[in-house]
């Protein structure tokens, strides 16, 4: 049943956004009374950090696809996180939403926390043949991810239109990444 009520606040939060996922929407969409899912979940918070928790290992599903392509697992991460985005708007935005999730829940927080240590490690990794110098990959991490967050918000607005690059012919994303990632240049996914 519980594995139903999330397919079906999915389904709804793909269809009306998040304002749309409700304990009463998922359990008429479920067939069962709206008292039945809070044996599974105490409130919508609830309901909305396991949804979030699902959403989160759909986009680390496309991190791996994307690293069968890339060379490069970090760069992989940016790409599946734009990619993600643009994909799936409501299910990406739900993601950041701190008045939505509960952030101190320990499995969505350890999902999260899993996979950025795997991004910082993969960020330091492509860094060990880039030039010498001393980086807080943190940082990097920060930045970059920042970077492709808020030019992944800026083309679902429509703000941004997809492009090349004038110079390099590359997708924006892709010219973007491989000024702060010289090292994986060679990579060219699709933006």
């Amino acid at each position: 049943m519980r594995d139903t009520l999330l397919g079906n606040a999915l389904a709804i939060l793909d269809e009306a956004g998040p304002d749309g996922v409700t304990i009463r929407a998922v359990a008429r969409a479920s067939g069962v009374s709206h008292a039945a899912p809070v044996n599974h979940f105490a409130d919508r918070r609830e309901l909305m950090t396991s949804l979030a928790t699902v959403i989160f290992s759909q986009y680390l599903a496309e991190v791996e696809r994307q690293h069968a392509v890339l060379s490069d697992r970090g760069r992989a991460y940016l790409i599946a996180l734009h990619t993600f985005s643009q994909a799936h708007p409501w299910r990406y935005s739900i993601l950041w939403r701190k008045d939505l999730i509960d952030w101190e829940d320990p499995i969505f927080l350890n999902v999260c926390e899993d996979a950025y240590q795997d991004f910082l490690q993969a960020l330091a990794s492509s860094r060990s043949n880039a030039p010498s110098g001393e980086i807080d990959i943190e940082t990097l991490g920060t930045a970059l991810w920042s970077m492709v967050h808020g030019y992944s918000e800026l083309r679902a607005t429509g703000f941004f239109e997809a492009r090349n690059d004038i110079v390099t012919g590359h997708p924006r994303l892709v010219a973007m990444l491989t000024l702060l990632l010289p090292s994986c240049g060679n990579d060219r996914p699709q933006d």
